[in-house]
């Protein structure tokens, strides 16, 4: 069922509309919040004309650290920096033990 022209040029009118109140926000939520038209929007920033005065509360000290190296730490049995290839580091990988084949004398 085909639209009419009147029809078509209505939608694309709702979506112009639309587009233009979504940047229309977009912009005004990057504003700073000084410049905000509401201060109910500030979100705790406490510089509003009803806010009482509050001193800043003083750093906290950074938490303390480990020393390093940690008590436990081993050093690692390959130094990828070296040019010795790791194969070195490494044992090879046990190979699975060969079976050996029955000899019953019923197979014989």
């Amino acid at each position: 069922m085909p639209g009419t022209e009147a029809e078509e040029i209505l939608a694309l009118a709702l979506i112009f509309v639309v587009h233009i109140a979504g940047g229309l926000m977009l912009v005004w939520g990057m504003l700073e919040g000084d410049a905000r038209p509401y201060p109910w929007r500030r979100r705790g920033r406490g510089r509003g004309p009803d806010d009482p005065e509050s001193d800043p509360s003083p750093p906290s000290p950074p938490p303390a650290r480990a020393p390093l190296p940690l008590g436990g730490a081993e050093p690692s049995r390959a130094r990828l920096r070296d040019e010795t290839p790791l194969r070195e580091a490494y044992p090879p990988a046990p190979r699975r033990p060969q079976r050996r084949p029955d000899r019953s004398p019923a197979r014989r």
